[in-house]
Protein backbone atom coordinates (compact mmCIF):
# COMPACT_ATOMS: atom_id res chain seq x y z
CA UNK A 1 0.00 0.00 0.00
CA UNK A 2 2.96 2.21 0.85
CA UNK A 3 4.13 1.76 -2.90
CA UNK A 4 0.87 2.87 -4.30
CA UNK A 5 0.89 6.39 -1.96
CA UNK A 6 4.63 6.79 -3.51
CA UNK A 7 3.76 6.05 -7.05
CA UNK A 8 0.46 8.93 -6.55
CA UNK A 9 2.81 11.49 -4.86
CA UNK A 10 5.04 10.97 -7.95
CA UNK A 11 3.06 11.37 -10.36
CA UNK A 12 1.21 14.54 -9.23
CA UNK A 13 4.98 15.86 -9.10
CA UNK A 14 5.03 15.22 -12.99
CA UNK A 15 1.13 17.08 -13.22
CA UNK A 16 2.28 20.29 -11.52
CA UNK A 17 5.29 20.05 -14.29
CA UNK A 18 6.09 22.64 -17.11
CA UNK A 19 3.44 22.51 -20.07
CA UNK A 20 6.00 21.44 -22.83
CA UNK A 21 6.93 18.76 -21.16
CA UNK A 22 5.19 14.94 -21.77
CA UNK A 23 4.62 12.64 -19.05
CA UNK A 24 3.12 9.49 -18.92
CA UNK A 25 2.88 6.04 -16.92
CA UNK A 26 2.60 2.69 -17.19
CA UNK A 27 3.62 -1.29 -16.92
CA UNK A 28 7.28 -2.53 -18.14
CA UNK A 29 7.48 -6.26 -18.85
CA UNK A 30 11.13 -7.81 -18.81
CA UNK A 31 13.93 -8.57 -16.73
CA UNK A 32 12.41 -5.89 -14.49
CA UNK A 33 9.34 -5.85 -14.44
CA UNK A 34 7.05 -3.44 -12.73
CA UNK A 35 6.07 0.65 -13.58
CA UNK A 36 7.42 2.77 -15.82
CA UNK A 37 7.07 6.79 -14.73
CA UNK A 38 8.38 9.33 -17.96
CA UNK A 39 8.57 12.45 -18.00
CA UNK A 40 9.88 14.11 -21.72
CA UNK A 41 11.15 17.69 -22.38
CA UNK A 42 11.04 19.87 -25.35
CA UNK A 43 14.96 19.06 -26.55
CA UNK A 44 14.41 15.63 -26.40
CA UNK A 45 16.02 14.63 -22.96
CA UNK A 46 13.89 12.36 -20.89
CA UNK A 47 13.83 10.78 -17.34
CA UNK A 48 12.15 7.62 -16.71
CA UNK A 49 11.87 6.14 -12.94
CA UNK A 50 11.19 2.50 -12.74
CA UNK A 51 10.07 1.15 -9.57
CA UNK A 52 9.96 -2.51 -9.80
CA UNK A 53 10.27 -6.39 -8.92
CA UNK A 54 13.43 -8.25 -9.58
CA UNK A 55 15.17 -11.72 -8.03
CA UNK A 56 12.40 -12.21 -5.03
CA UNK A 57 13.08 -8.23 -4.23
CA UNK A 58 12.52 -4.81 -5.31
CA UNK A 59 14.41 -2.10 -7.35
CA UNK A 60 13.98 1.76 -7.96
CA UNK A 61 15.89 2.66 -11.03
CA UNK A 62 16.75 5.63 -12.21
CA UNK A 63 17.57 6.43 -16.08
CA UNK A 64 18.55 9.55 -18.18
CA UNK A 65 17.74 9.19 -21.54
CA UNK A 66 18.15 11.19 -25.06
CA UNK A 67 15.64 10.74 -27.99
CA UNK A 68 16.37 10.85 -31.54
CA UNK A 69 13.50 10.94 -33.72
CA UNK A 70 13.84 8.40 -36.88
CA UNK A 71 12.66 9.59 -39.55
CA UNK A 72 10.62 7.43 -42.33
CA UNK A 73 8.37 7.74 -45.09
CA UNK A 74 6.05 5.55 -43.28
CA UNK A 75 5.83 6.09 -39.97
CA UNK A 76 6.14 9.25 -37.35
CA UNK A 77 6.46 9.74 -34.03
CA UNK A 78 9.15 7.19 -34.32
CA UNK A 79 12.06 7.77 -31.64
CA UNK A 80 15.37 6.04 -30.53
CA UNK A 81 16.67 6.67 -27.45
CA UNK A 82 19.72 5.90 -25.48
CA UNK A 83 20.90 6.70 -21.50
CA UNK A 84 22.39 5.92 -18.19
CA UNK A 85 21.10 5.65 -14.55
CA UNK A 86 21.58 3.70 -11.13
CA UNK A 87 19.48 0.81 -9.22
CA UNK A 88 19.13 0.62 -5.93
CA UNK A 89 17.43 -2.10 -3.96
CA UNK A 90 17.08 -5.19 -2.45
CA UNK A 91 16.69 -8.86 -2.92
CA UNK A 92 16.07 -11.89 -0.95
CA UNK A 93 17.88 -15.37 -1.16
CA UNK A 94 18.19 -19.03 0.42
CA UNK A 95 21.48 -20.04 1.68
CA UNK A 96 22.30 -23.41 2.89
CA UNK A 97 24.78 -24.17 5.63
CA UNK A 98 25.75 -27.90 6.77
CA UNK A 99 27.39 -28.33 10.02
CA UNK A 100 28.79 -32.12 10.63
CA UNK A 101 29.02 -32.67 14.85
CA UNK A 102 29.62 -36.06 16.22
CA UNK A 103 29.47 -37.48 12.84
CA UNK A 104 25.80 -36.46 12.33
CA UNK A 105 25.25 -33.89 9.48
CA UNK A 106 23.10 -30.79 10.34
CA UNK A 107 21.06 -28.61 7.31
CA UNK A 108 20.24 -25.17 7.75
CA UNK A 109 18.38 -22.58 5.27
CA UNK A 110 18.92 -19.16 6.01
CA UNK A 111 16.61 -16.79 4.24
CA UNK A 112 18.60 -13.68 3.46
CA UNK A 113 17.53 -10.14 2.62
CA UNK A 114 20.49 -8.01 0.80
CA UNK A 115 20.74 -4.31 -0.56
CA UNK A 116 21.44 -3.86 -3.88
CA UNK A 117 23.17 -1.05 -5.73
CA UNK A 118 24.12 -0.81 -9.32
CA UNK A 119 24.41 0.99 -12.70
CA UNK A 120 22.84 1.16 -15.60
CA UNK A 121 22.75 1.29 -19.07
CA UNK A 122 20.17 2.23 -21.73
CA UNK A 123 19.22 1.92 -25.60
CA UNK A 124 15.44 1.40 -27.14
CA UNK A 125 13.24 2.26 -29.68
CA UNK A 126 9.62 4.25 -28.61
CA UNK A 127 6.75 4.55 -30.68
CA UNK A 128 4.43 7.67 -29.63
CA UNK A 129 0.64 6.96 -30.84
CA UNK A 130 -0.96 10.50 -33.01
CA UNK A 131 -4.87 9.45 -32.22
CA UNK A 132 -4.69 7.80 -28.49
CA UNK A 133 -2.40 8.71 -25.65
CA UNK A 134 0.01 5.88 -25.55
CA UNK A 135 3.43 5.31 -25.89
CA UNK A 136 5.01 2.03 -26.41
CA UNK A 137 8.81 0.92 -26.44
CA UNK A 138 10.78 -1.90 -26.37
CA UNK A 139 14.35 -1.50 -24.58
CA UNK A 140 18.09 -3.16 -23.85
CA UNK A 141 19.33 -2.34 -20.42
CA UNK A 142 22.08 -3.88 -18.81
CA UNK A 143 23.55 -3.16 -15.74
CA UNK A 144 25.71 -4.20 -12.95
CA UNK A 145 25.35 -4.47 -9.51
CA UNK A 146 27.29 -4.58 -6.08
CA UNK A 147 26.25 -6.77 -3.09
CA UNK A 148 23.13 -8.92 -3.11
CA UNK A 149 23.32 -12.68 -3.68
CA UNK A 150 26.98 -12.18 -5.19
CA UNK A 151 28.91 -9.51 -4.66
CA UNK A 152 29.42 -8.34 -8.17
CA UNK A 153 26.78 -9.14 -10.98
CA UNK A 154 26.32 -8.06 -14.81
CA UNK A 155 23.74 -8.67 -16.65
CA UNK A 156 23.39 -8.28 -20.07
CA UNK A 157 19.87 -9.33 -20.89
CA UNK A 158 17.39 -7.28 -19.17
CA UNK A 159 15.03 -6.67 -22.44
CA UNK A 160 11.84 -5.11 -21.58
CA UNK A 161 8.78 -3.87 -22.91
CA UNK A 162 6.49 -1.13 -22.13
CA UNK A 163 3.53 0.47 -22.45
CA UNK A 164 2.55 3.75 -21.09
CA UNK A 165 -0.70 5.91 -20.76
CA UNK A 166 0.12 9.76 -22.01
CA UNK A 167 -0.97 11.44 -18.94
CA UNK A 168 -0.31 15.09 -20.53
CA UNK A 169 0.87 16.11 -23.92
Amino acid sequence: MKYIGTLVLILMAFGLSAQHEISSAGLRSGGISGISIKLIDDDFSAVEIIPGFQRNGFKLTGLIQKYKPIHTSRISNLFMFSGLGAHAGFERYTTEDTKIIDGISYYSNHKVVSPVVGADLNLGIEYHFESVPFQVSLDYKPYFELFGEKIFRIDFWDIGFTVRYVLNN
